[in-house]
Parts: structure tokens; sequence; C-alpha cells
């Protein structure tokens, strides 16, 4: 699989790409089965939620300390996703705004910009973290960036790799990529487009430009 047209997305009609972060555009995820090891918590289990859960504070400082540990550690380490760069180019080169929501923590999201030599308010703009909003896939983020940018949540293409992606593009109303390397999750049908190669994507893209 290079590339899946669930739904149909006329590229001429997207005025907008917002992007996840970690596992999108930088090879930056955390150990997330770790980190859930390490927390006493099950497999698949929503790390935000369980720890917004926690109302005893000794516990809840413990719980947000090893999470910080984890999402500095992979920050650190962060490099390009295969392909993200050129995409990120390619909109730059038709004048379509960009910009990132994650549920990462502002200092991590930060570190994994400077690796990726990306900077807030030139190469995309905003930037809007769990901090900044509410965690995906809660739309506040989406709605927020559509206020900002002036562009109907319809015109916006959100590409991200995992399920809170898909659901945050539902419940905001916009057109949603997933990108997905390898395996295909069983979601991957919640998504208008699934993707293994960022630049099959530009291609698909590129020739609706020229029809």
């Amino acid at each position: 699989m290079s590339i899946t047209i669930n739904s149909h997305v006329d590229f001429n009609q997207i005025k907008g790409v917002i992007f996840d972060l970690d596992g999108t555009l930088a090879n930056s995820n955390p150990n997330f089965e770790g980190l859930r090891a390490e927390l006493g918590i099950k497999p698949g289990t929503d790390i935000l939620s369980y720890v917004n859960s926690i109302t005893e504070p000794t516990l809840a400082e413990q719980t947000h300390a090893i999470i910080k540990h984890y999402e500095l550690e992979s920050s650190h380490d962060a490099t390009w996703i295969a392909g993200a760069q050129q995409l990120m180019a390619f909109l730059t080169s038709l004048h379509i705004p960009q910009a990132i929501l994650t549920r990462n923590m502002p200092e991590a999201a930060h570190i994994t910009l400077a690796n990726l030599d990306l900077t807030v308010g030139t190469d995309f703009d905003p930037l809007l973290t769990r901090f900044d909003a509410k965690a995906k896939p809660h739309p506040e983020g989406v709605e927020r960036i559509c206020a900002k940018w002036q562009i109907k949540p319809a015109n916006i293409l959100f590409v991200g790799d995992y399920l809170f992606d898909l659901q945050t593009a539902n419940n905001a109303g916009t057109r949603s990529v997933l990108y997905t390397p390898s395996l295909i999750p069983d979601y991957a049908n919640q998504a208008d487009i699934v993707c293994s190669s960022y630049l099959t994507l530009i291609d698909y893209f590129h020739s609706q430009l020229q029809t």
C-alpha cells in the first residue's frame, strides 16, 4: 500500500493543513509501551486521560515527572520522517498555511522542532500543544487554528499518524490523511486518505492541480 483513497479529497479546495508532530513529521514518538508499563496501566490506555484522573497530589506529581522524562528523551533524538520535509515544502510553494497540533508538552515539542530546523512563525504557524488547547481528540485546537486563519474546517486537511488525529479531524469537520508507513491499523477507514509515503501523497495532490 502506498496510498488508499477512502473518500475523495479535492486538493484544490484545501486552504490550510494541520499536522500532528510526533510520528507524523518527526521520528519522535515516546516509548509509549514502556511508559505505560512504568505507570502500571494497560496497553492502549490513554495516558493523558489517566494522568488527569489522578486526584492524589503526590502520585499526580510523580506521574507527570515520568511522562515528562519520556517526552523529553524522545524529542532529543527527533529526526525527519521520510518525505515530510518535502510535503511541507510543497505546501509552502502553494502558499498554503500550515500549523502543528500536538498532544506533546511545549518543551519537548520545541526541542523536536529545533532538531528539524523548523521555526514557528516562519515555516508554520501556530504551534498548539496540550498546554494551549484541550488535547486531541477534542476539536478545540483545530477550531482555534481555523479561527486564526479564517478558514472553514471543511477546507482544512489534518495529517496525522494515529487514531486521535482522525478522531480530531472528524470531530472538527476537517478532511484527514493517515500516515502509516508499515501496518495498516483497523481504524484506517476513518481517514479520507491513507498513505505510507508522503512523496506519493505529493504526487497525488500535484496531479489534481493539473486537472
